[in-house]
């Protein structure tokens, strides 16, 4: 009798328990959190707590279902359910008084389509779904955007979209389909379609009733590639790479912006092939076996910003370039010579890449022309000599890339107007990071650098003053240092005393995890150098930066004066000179002894003369009495006050 009163109890119990995880719900805090952690993301999530939320993330919880209501109407823009093990979107249930607007669905186990829910753009890219029918669109006529990406897709009934009125975004990228027609998809209302991908889609396959098509995308595919021919009126946007073709489709499209065609076989492009595109402002043509393109191929496109020829086969720089263009990649082909006239006609370039070409020699001034040009590189060539007159003129480069160049004969660093540089890559050229390492004048003017990489530069120390030369460095890419000295060490504790160590996520984005968020680590934390071994070298050291913790008490007997104005300077990074001005108050005297110094320098070196009118340095001359005397380097740091000086 006990027994049986027990297992009655017991399955009471379970019941009780049952029930409880069925209707356990979780409330969403309103104190600004924006991470909430559960051993276990229950069935009901409440949304009644949350104000002006923009997204809800519930990824990667290993759910089967997932219920969000509230007690009031609210629109939740954004819904994500990626990476967990739902098998239906019916499985995501939504109260009626929330409204979802986007719904993410990837990466679950989802088989069959199916909408139980009024939402306007839905993901369900990385799934299984292997066939579409028109049962499966019942309550899918809210639909604008369908995302269908790298799924199992092989059949598409006929009128499947009919009762989808606003169906404006379709992407069945990366499925099996081997035909497609206006009959399968919605011709009257498609806006964008990508059926790239799919592999065996053939030549039956008719593309001209969709009049609306403002982007079409059929890249990999390739027996697609001729019905392009034709089709789209208010086309913007077609990608058209891998699909075989073998010269410029000469198709008119009066709207078309942006045509990619690489990855084809495409030998020539000849004068007038781009005329039907006059609107074209991005054009890709890179990885086809271009060797020769008509001196006014590119002449007339006068709105072109972008143009990649990169993996062809040139080997000079195609003429008549427009002077729109503002994107300029050449990487990759058989250019022997840079000069003056291949840059005449583009005075607007931005970015310029002619990486891995057979350029030997560069003329003087050939980048001349290019005042804003951001980005220059001329990795991987074999170029003997780079001189300051051949990249002269780009006054506001920000990234230099000079990769695996050997240029043994180069005399000096090449570039000197470093004042804007942001980011520098000398990775495999020795010769380069040597001279620019030893080049103190270059060094001192690089104060917005935040990116070097000297990897394989057999760089074994680091000049003491380059955090002072480069207060804003946040990369440094280098292999073993075979010394490692304490200012390196006190540089990185700087840095890591001043970062952020909170892990922040946006405002209107709230999560839902769980497990633990690994903790946020610094970044200098990761500074390390490679071995010749392959081990790392850590460079930072975390119970070094604990004894210095504070200058008061510690470093204030112990720290040297040219350590001072370099932390000094890593104080005042958004503007350099407050740096200084940090220092010289520290030590008076040492600025009076400075000031002597340099007056009896100007002294014993002759007459000076000095021109101002107003408060301005218009002119500073030194000559002695008999011989004029050429400086290579003046380097001259108390005239901070002024308000202009000429560059010399």
């Amino acid at each position: 009798m006990v027994v049986i009163l027990n297992a009655i109890v017991v399955s009471l119990l379970s019941i009780v328990v049952a029930k409880i995880q069925k209707e356990c719900v979780l409330e969403l805090p309103t104190n600004g959190s924006r991470d909430v952690y559960c051993d276990v993301i229950p069935y009901k999530v409440d949304l009644n707590h949350t104000n002006g939320m923009t997204k809800l993330d519930i990824s990667q919880n290993n759910l089967n279902g997932i219920f969000i209501f509230s007690d009031k109407n609210m629109t939740l823009p954004t819904l994500d359910v990626s990476r967990n093990n739902i098998r239906s979107p019916c499985h995501v249930a939504i109260s009626n008084r929330v409204s979802v607007d986007s719904m993410i669905l990837s990466f679950n186990k989802i088989y069959n389509f199916s909408m139980c829910s009024d939402i306007r753009n839905l993901t369900l890219s990385w799934n299984y779904i292997k066939s579409l029918n028109k049962t499966d669109m019942v309550n899918a006529s809210s639909l604008e955007v369908l995302d269908l990406g790298n799924n199992f897709i092989l059949w598409i009934e006929n009128n499947t979209f009919i009762g989808m009125p606003d169906l404006q975004w379709l992407d069945l990228r990366g499925n099996a389909l081997t035909r497609i027609s206006e009959k399968t998809l919605p011709s009257t209302t498609l806006r964008y379609l990508d059926v790239s991908e799919n592999y065996d889609l053939d030549r039956t396959t008719v593309f001209q009733p969709f009049e609306n098509l403002v982007e079409l995308n059929i890249a990999k595919n390739a027996e697609l590639a001729p019905v392009v021919l034709g089709s789209g009126p208010r086309l913007q946007a077609l990608d058209a790479s891998h699909t075989n073709l073998t010269e410029v489709p000469v198709t008119p499209a009066p709207l078309l912006g942006s045509l990619i065609l690489s990855g084809n076989a495409i030998k020539t492009v000849n004068s007038g092939d781009l005329d039907g595109f006059p609107l074209l402002r991005l054009l890709n043509i890179s990885a086809n076996r271009i060797k020769i393109v008509e001196d006014d191929a590119f002449g007339r496109l006068d709105l072109l910003i972008v143009l990649d020829l990169s993996d062809n086969l040139l080997e000079t720089v195609p003429k008549s370039l427009p002077e729109s263009l503002e994107k300029l990649n050449l990487e990759g082909n058989r250019i022997q010579n840079l000069g003056v006239e291949d840059f005449e006609g583009c005075k607007g370039l931005k970015i310029l890449n002619v990486r891995k070409n057979n350029i030997r020699h560069i003329q003087d001034l050939t980048f001349a022309s290019l005042l804003f040009l951001d980005s220059l590189d001329l990795s991987e060539n074999p170029i003997k000599m780079i001189t300051r007159e051949m990249l002269a003129g780009p006054v506001k480069l920000k990234v230099l890339k000079l990769e695996r160049l050997i240029a043994p004969e180069t005399p000096s660093f090449p570039f000197t107007d470093t004042r804007y540089l942001n980011r520098i890559q000398l990775a495999y050229s020795k010769h380069l990071a040597k001279i620019l390492l030893n080049d103190s004048a270059v060094l001192s003017s690089m104060f917005q650098l935040e990116y070097l990489d000297l990897t394989e530069c057999d760089v074994i120390s680091l000049p003491n003053r380059l955090p002072y030369h480069m207060p804003k460095i946040k990369t440094l890419i280098l292999n073993e240092l075979k010394y490692i000295e304490s200012w390196l060490r006190d540089w990185l504790c700087e840095i890591y005393a001043s970062e952020d160590k909170h892990y922040k996520f946006s405002k209107s984005e709230l999560r839902l995890r769980n497990y633990q968020l690994k903790k946020f680590k610094s970044s200098v934390e990761s500074v390390q150098c490679r071995q010749e071994n392959g081990n790392v070298q850590q460079v930072f050291d975390a119970e070094y930066c604990a004894m210095i913790t504070t200058i008061s008490t510690y470093r204030v007997t112990t720290i040297t004066t040219e350590q001072a104005a370099v932390f000094a300077r890593l104080r005042a990074k958004d503007d350099p000179k407050n740096s200084h001005v940090v220092a010289k108050s520290n030590h008076p005297g040492m600025i009076v002894f400075v000031c002597i110094v340099l007056l009896l320098v100007l002294l014993a070196s002759g007459t000076v003369w000095v021109g101002m009118r107003g408060d301005t340095l218009k002119r500073l001359h030194w000559r002695q009495n008999i011989v004029d005397v050429v400086y290579q380097s003046i380097e001259i740091k108390s005239l901070e006050s002024l308000s202009h000086v000429e560059r010399w």
